[in-house]
């Protein structure tokens, strides 16, 4: 008896464009999960005592633009801008997370930690995004 399978080739197409996730979908991955590291940052830089002004923690925001390499696609999550007195908000989170030792001022490392315990959760928000995209195509 010849064994026959019904959608078949449906599955094939679908299996393609998995392949092929789209622009949006890596997009939207990237910035759910870049909001909970950026999240993460600002938490850290209260719990740690940074919060004189406000200033590093309201500065810290995830870049819109995704940026492309030949191997990966990333979003970047840093403090921005300047502060009120010309100073750049990366140089202040920078100090805070390496320290000047000639300014008395010691070695924080709060993005660090925060990066190590906001993984998961980070991970978990782009799981979140691709899992929709799947659910979109009835692979999920």
């Amino acid at each position: 008896m010849p064994m026959t399978v019904d959608g078949l080739d449906g599955l094939l197409l679908d299996l393609e464009a998995l392949a092929d996730l789209p622009d949006d979908t890596m997009s939207g991955m990237l910035h759910a999960g870049g909001e909970v590291i950026a999240q993460a940052h600002k938490s850290a830089i209260q719990s740690d005592g940074l919060v004189d002004s406000g200033q590093l923690r309201d500065s810290i925001k995830v870049s819109a633009k995704v940026r492309r390499t030949s191997s990966a696609r990333s979003v970047e999550i840093y403090p921005q801008g300047k502060r009120t007195d010309g100073t750049r908000n990366a140089e202040v989170g920078f100090i805070h997370e390496y320290g000047a030792p000639g300014r008395g001022i010691p070695a924080k490392q709060w993005m660090r930690k925060a990066n190590e315990r906001a993984e998961d959760a980070a991970c978990t928000a782009a799981e979140d995004v691709y899992d929709n995209y799947l659910r979109s195509k009835n692979l999920l």
